[in-house]
């Protein structure tokens, strides 16, 4: 059964791995002994998404080779043409969208059913949250009856739900939207305050790679999992 369309962000810069993405992208960087996209798109067909696109910016070359099929499901790159940020790259592939879809960080592995993250009526936006501990280096959320009713800047906490790094977006989001605009920072907080942000908690291994300890605990943690 079909599952739809998956959008994987894999165009950022990575700076804060340094020299390891100085000409490779972030989500292209060896994960248990792969390019870490590579277990993510492989996650995305395993679970019945069978039209996938990856949102391509930085060092766009090597993830256009990426563009045909893969493993029976269509692959497509949208490239944009400078620096939009999360949001702004999933508006420039509007012509490539489907009414509604899954988006997953690039860098982030996040490991539950991603099939199970769905739209209610009211919502148009679905955001996975994830339990941590400590919380300190991420943004944390309220959430009450499957909304979001506040979203917390980074503080020194003992434990909090986070953005997991995988959404559902409805198409329409991002009518209208044009230039460098941030999932984050624009888009999420806007349908906070219209009262359209869900968000589920979901449970599972979860990981992101943006910094070099992190990168190295991916690998180990994807061997298990494979």
């Amino acid at each position: 059964m079909s599952r739809g369309q998956a959008l994987f962000l894999v165009g950022g810069l990575g700076s804060r791995l340094g020299d390891l993405t100085a000409r490779t992208p972030k989500p292209l960087l060896p994960v248990a002994g792969r390019p870490f996209v590579e277990h993510l798109l492989d996650k995305a067909v395993s679970e019945g998404f069978d039209d996938l696109v990856l949102l391509a910016g930085y060092r766009h070359e090597a993830v256009e080779a990426y563009a045909g099929e893969w493993r029976g499901a269509r692959l497509r790159v949208s490239v944009e043409p400078e620096p939009l940020d999360t949001a702004g790259a999933v508006a420039h592939a509007r012509d490539l969208l489907d009414d509604q879809f899954l988006v997953v960080n690039g860098d982030t592995w996040f490991d539950f059913d991603w099939s199970g993250l769905t739209l209610a009526d009211g919502i148009d936006g679905q955001i996975a949250a994830r339990r941590v501990a400590p919380a300190d280096r991420y943004e944390t959320l309220e959430i009450a009856e499957g909304r979001v009713r506040a979203i917390r800047p980074r503080a020194d906490l003992d434990e909090g739900l986070i953005n997991g790094g995988v959404y559902r977006l409805r198409r329409a989001v991002f009518e209208g939207d044009a230039g460098r605009r941030s999932l984050e920072r624009d888009v999420f907080p806007r349908l906070y305050a219209d009262g359209r942000l869900g968000a589920a908690v979901m449970d599972g291994a979860f990981i992101d790679i943006g910094v070099p300890a992190s990168l190295a605990q991916a690998g180990d943690l994807l061997r298990q999992a494979v």
